[in-house]
């Protein structure tokens, strides 16, 4: 699902008029079909909601969930209304708010999916050992948190701008690297997030630190590329 996504969210890939055009639609087909199966092997999550005491992190996971759940949701229904390749389930009466639903739920079912992805990272995380792995997340997601600031992606989740600008010249192993770093940043966030909740992360604030030195030092690389150019 994290791969399908990386390619949905690369629509200067999946999204060419033409015979490839066709071929955003069929892989967010497909990505809700996987999302079907990953709620049924995870049906046991729904009847332990009411059950058992919440604490702040089982709060956060919660309301997390909740949230991804619904916004995955309306970001496949907007998507059928708007759908070229299966005209018969166009709604036309709908087709305005599909496509705002669409672009600001398609953003934020990728920041909740990171998000909820860094909530289960302890199972991989506490297997390293080495602190290269970790040295290597916070470059990346310095740099995706560059990325997502520099798109103004929060503009798209809350609508204050309607219309994606989308670089159809821009290559496609840049827009992949982009997507990824993207994508680290809020996986990484959610991990420490879920760790200074539980108490199990000794020393959140250098990560957090470490991130934002990374963010900042990008910035006035390109600054400095820019005035020499």
């Amino acid at each position: 699902m994290t791969v399908m996504l990386m390619l949905l969210m690369s629509r200067q890939i999946t999204e060419y008029d033409g015979a490839e055009r066709s071929l955003h639609e069929y892989i967010g087909v497909a990505m809700f079909v996987l999302f079907l199966i990953h709620q049924y092997l995870n049906r046991k999550w729904y009847g332990a909601l009411l059950r058992g005491k919440y604490n702040v992190r089982r709060v956060f996971g919660t309301i997390v969930n909740i949230s991804l759940l619904v916004s995955f949701v309306m970001t496949a229904f907007s998507g059928v209304i708007m759908s070229e390749n299966f005209p018969a389930l166009n709604i036309d009466e709908l087709s305005s708010f599909a496509r705002l639903a669409h672009l600001s739920c398609s953003y934020l079912s990728f920041v909740l999916m990171a998000v909820h992805l860094g909530l289960h990272w302890g199972m991989i995380a506490g297997k390293i050992k080495s602190t290269w792995p970790v040295i290597l997340a916070v470059i990346v997601s310095g740099y995706g948190l560059y990325v997502f600031m520099r798109e103004n992606i929060f503009a798209y989740i809350t609508l204050t701008n309607q219309f994606a600008f989308i670089d159809y010249e821009k290559n496609f192993a840049l827009v992949m690297l982009e997507n990824i770093a993207m994508f680290s940043f809020w996986t990484l966030a959610g991990y420490e997030v879920s760790g200074i909740l539980t108490g199990k992360i000794k020393r959140p604030c250098v990560i957090i630190a470490g991130v934002l030195v990374v963010f900042v030092m990008f910035r006035a690389w390109l600054g400095v590329q820019e005035v020499m150019f």
